[in-house]
């Protein structure tokens, strides 16, 4: 079976959705600033993190996005990419973090694991439009005179 993730970020913090059967998540997410996943579409993988471990001992649960994982504008790759629990940016060394009972509705949702069997697509949310602009209608000396003069 064939997963999404999407994840539209804003300046500081985003949305992640992912939907499945009857298991849906709409969540805050956030990552570090200085280490930022370019905007694109990856392949991502239901894991455990190798060096994160949760309270009792067992390896985190994570969704990986795979090797070479373009940051920063493309300046580097990185292959320690992952969608992990979280509760801010502080959690991230690049990743994007959501809170842990929403890792977890989506970890145990895929199935099977460890295969590239996710769409993981990143975007930026689109600026809000500015107000329109009014029409500028001109005014006459004397109205003008008394708007800015009061006399």
């Amino acid at each position: 079976m064939a997963y999404t993730i999407n994840v539209v970020r804003g300046p500081d913090s985003g949305i992640l959705t992912f939907q499945s059967g009857g298991v849906s998540v709409d969540t805050q997410c956030w990552w570090d600033k200085d280490v930022k996943v370019d905007a694109g579409s990856y392949t991502g993988y239901a894991t455990r993190m190798a060096n994160k471990y949760n309270a009792d001992g067992t390896k985190r649960q994570a969704i990986w996005l795979g090797t070479g994982v373009p940051v920063n504008n493309n300046a580097r790759k990185s292959n320690g990419i992952f969608i992990h629990k979280g509760t801010s940016a502080a959690w991230s060394d690049g990743c994007i973090v959501i809170e842990e009972k929403e890792v977890l509705k989506i970890w145990n949702a895929i199935d099977p694991k460890e295969t590239g069997n996710i769409t993981v697509v990143i975007s930026e949310r689109a600026e809000t439009q500015s107000e329109p602009s009014r029409s500028w209608v001109p005014v006459g000396l004397t109205q003008f005179h008394w708007l800015c003069h009061g006399r």
